[in-house]
């Protein structure tokens, strides 16, 4: 049994978690209380992808996933942590679907030709998988293979890849969604939006030009970038091995052109972000990612590429 004071900790954290701050401890608190009466019923299925977002939300952050879930609401179906099997796992599936604050977490983007390249239980992924997500109070697309595609949507898409969007569309099924691109998501990301919902019974504002978490995706990376200083003196990396802290631009980076909180919020535990290893953001957040075309078309010379040309590219990239 928790104290006051732990209570309040955890909703403070949660807050913190959600919003980068402490103004939602009080909301979390009254959820909360709600949440003792009907907690909500969690479910992931995976589809093509490699376990990336659940090994983050497992080891990425400060929170303890599994006490995170027995306090927020009941993880009742997922592929690597359940201990029911087979027909035992799919008899847990349907019940949990038939709840009525049922909340579905998609890892992986869906094939569609042929839909034999992925399972669920005896049947293909893609023939079922609509049955499930049109009990859900929300769908949550975890990860950039669900929420965009990513890598299986790539290099000529071998199994006709679909994003959990676009899969939706094409089942014509009308559910609450929210898309956390990232390879992997951010635990942040995926943790604060299921407290965000049930706490406030609702899905988090959506970005109006990208339809996705505000609060999340609604700034570029450059931006907000440690390295920005340099950036706006013309100070860009032309050695990794000497040029230890400027602009990575000019290297590749696809800050300018990916929304991100992720140099305020950082990763394992808020130790680093890519760039503070010296290495160009790859862009995974980004729709177009794993891009296919060089940021800086045919040029040669990036090194002697001035801005305004950069900048006309990077624009024409970001509006595609």
């Amino acid at each position: 049994m928790l104290t006051r004071r732990q209570f309040l900790k955890k909703c403070r954290d949660l807050s913190l978690m959600m919003c980068g701050s402490t103004l939602l401890t009080r909301t979390v608190a009254e959820g909360f209380i709600k949440l003792a009466k009907n907690p909500p019923e969690i479910a992931f299925i995976h589809a093509q992808n490699c376990m990336g977002c659940t090994t983050s939300m497992l080891y990425g952050n400060d929170y303890d996933f599994l006490d995170f879930l027995n306090h927020v609401g009941h993880l009742a179906v997922h592929p690597a942590l359940s201990f029911s099997q087979g027909s035992d796992y799919m008899a847990n599936l349907d019940r949990v679907a038939a709840e009525e604050n049922f909340l579905l977490i998609v890892e992986g983007s869906i094939p569609a030709n042929p839909p034999e390249a992925c399972y669920l239980g005896d049947k293909p992924l893609y023939h079922i998988l609509a049955n499930y997500a049109s009990q859900a109070r929300v769908v949550i697309s975890s990860g950039s293979c669900a929420s965009h595609g990513g890598i299986p949507a790539s290099n000529g898409n071998r199994t006709g890849a679909l994003s959990v969007t676009d899969y939706l569309k094409e089942k014509n099924i009308d559910v609450p969604q929210l898309r956390i691109p990232g390879c992997p998501a951010h635990p942040d990301h995926i943790m604060g939006s299921i407290a965000y919902i049930a706490a406030t019974g609702k899905a988090p504002p959506l970005n109006e030009k990208s339809g996705q978490i505000e609060e999340y995706f609604g700034e570029l990376i450059h931006n907000r970038c440690s390295r920005f200083q340099y950036f706006s003196q013309d100070q860009f990396v032309k050695n990794f091995a000497t040029d230890k802290n400027k602009c990575l631009l000019k290297k590749g980076c696809r800050g300018p052109i990916t929304a991100s909180d992720c140099p305020v919020r950082r990763w394992n535990k808020r130790t680093s972000v890519c760039v503070e290893s010296n290495t160009p953001c790859i862009g995974c957040m980004s729709p177009s990612w794993p891009f296919t075309t060089s940021l800086y078309l045919e040029t040669t010379q990036v090194e002697d590429l001035p801005w305004s040309e950069m900048k006309e590219k990077i624009d024409r990239r970001r509006d595609k």
